[in-house]
């Protein structure tokens, strides 16, 4: 393996990107969630705020077109490293991609 430190630095970066994009995706949740709340609360019909909810809608669905382009990218860097022999494992917690937990190693690339 060589370029470790190159392909440690975008392996870090695209989990943090992805990281982010989640939390983006979560917060325009949450801010669907108090509108739809808030106009309940404030005994305001239905109507009201609908266009608003529906471009806080469309702007969760193309984040979610977002998160897609970039686990593509990920996937795409992870063959660029592989074809140039480029190391990239990292240490830490490692994110499961089936669902089971897998707990805390500390990987070094040859």
């Amino acid at each position: 393996m060589r370029n470790i430190q190159v392909g440690v630095r975008v392996a870090r970066q695209i989990r943090t990107t992805e990281h982010a994009v989640d939390r983006a995706m979560i917060e325009v949740c949450r801010l669907v969630q108090t509108a739809l709340e808030s106009r309940a609360e404030a005994h305001l019909a239905a109507e009201v705020g609908q266009a608003v909810l529906a471009d806080m809608v469309q702007g969760l669905s193309q984040l979610a077109q977002v998160r897609g382009a970039v686990i593509s990218a990920h996937d795409g860097l992870a063959k660029v490293a592989e074809d140039h022999q480029i190391g990239w494992n990292l240490d830490g917690t490692r994110e499961d991609k089936t669902g089971n937990p897998v707990a805390p190693v500390l990987s070094v690339a040859a």
